[in-house]
């Protein structure tokens, strides 16, 4: 995909200027991709599903051009699992830390906010009910944009709370 974005933007083929052609975005382990990545929310017990389409995000970032790379590890079922467990954790991914100083990340989107400040991606997609993406954007020393609620699609992402999910 990467390839053929590269060489469509050479030959500055219609559109490949445009959008996020060629990106390459991670999205949280809680958001739909209807392709060979998992989405587990973190946990084993999800491992091996189908979903039956993307996220609504994904599909609008997939129509800007935007290649998803792969999924951002997360502290396991938004950190709704368990209260004792540290920020940051999951079974499947272990636990996260923050690049710069190897302490807890924060925040149940901490991988989102690690791959960025580690520059493995330039944007990365996570999903906040109660600082998911505020919480690891400061601790991790990046940007993260929380839209108000109801303004981003919520279709296809593991919910924990209709009245405050977001996914930005």
């Amino acid at each position: 995909q990467a390839d053929r974005a590269d060489q469509e933007r050479r030959t500055k083929a219609p559109g490949s200027l445009l959008g996020l052609h060629g990106i390459p975005i991670l999205v949280k382990d809680n958001t739909a991709t209807k392709d060979k990545l998992n989405t587990t929310a973190g946990s084993f017990a999800l491992l091996g599903s189908v979903v039956p389409r993307d996220a609504g995000v994904v599909t609008k970032l997939r129509e800007a051009g935007a290649i998803i790379l792969g999924k951002a590890t997360l502290s396991e079922w938004s950190h709704y699992r368990s209260s004792k467990a540290p920020l940051g954790w999951s079974a499947r991914g272990g636990q996260g830390k923050n690049p710069y100083t190897l302490d807890e990340p924060c925040g149940s989107s901490s991988g989102s906010a690690i791959s960025v400040a580690a520059n493995l991606v330039t944007v990365s997609l996570g999903t906040e009910t109660h600082g998911s993406i505020l919480c690891p954007s400061s601790f991790n020393s990046v940007v993260g944009i929380k839209p108000t609620v109801g303004l981003t699609s919520r279709a296809g992402v593991v919910p924990i709370s209709p009245r405050q999910d977001t996914v930005g």
